[in-house]
């Protein structure tokens, strides 16, 4: 296993855990990373995505916490299982349970692919 790969992918994990999720995607992701949804959307550029999820964020009124349930790093993939846990601008409970799959090539997330957890 590539120390450096399991390094960088217990940092994501770990920014994640703190609600720094934006800042990790700047600092661990290349900018032609490609996020895909459990529906099959996607964004296709860094930018796009921290566009998407600083609206996202705006739109609740708390980030509540993410909970790592379980983590691998393989050959150039990390993948991890998560609960997020939000309060909506309606104040409602959000709660998402998913598994993420990071591909890295030369030290940054060329693709994330969340998978949702029923």
């Amino acid at each position: 296993m590539d120390t450096n790969l399991a390094q960088a992918e217990a940092a994501v994990c770990e920014m994640t855990k703190q609600g720094k999720i934006i800042e990790g995607i700047d600092q661990y992701y290349a900018d032609h990373c490609v996020f895909t949804e459990a529906d099959g959307s996607s964004r296709l550029n860094k930018a796009a995505q921290r566009a998407h999820l600083a609206g996202f964020f705006a739109s609740l009124k708390s980030f509540d916490g993410a909970t790592l349930h379980a983590h691998s790093v393989g050959d150039n993939v990390g993948m991890s299982e998560w609960t997020f846990k939000m309060t909506g601008g309606d104040g409602k409970a959000i709660v998402w349970n998913e598994v993420l799959v990071r591909k890295w090539q030369n030290g940054k997330v060329v693709s994330e692919k969340y998978y949702v957890q029923s």
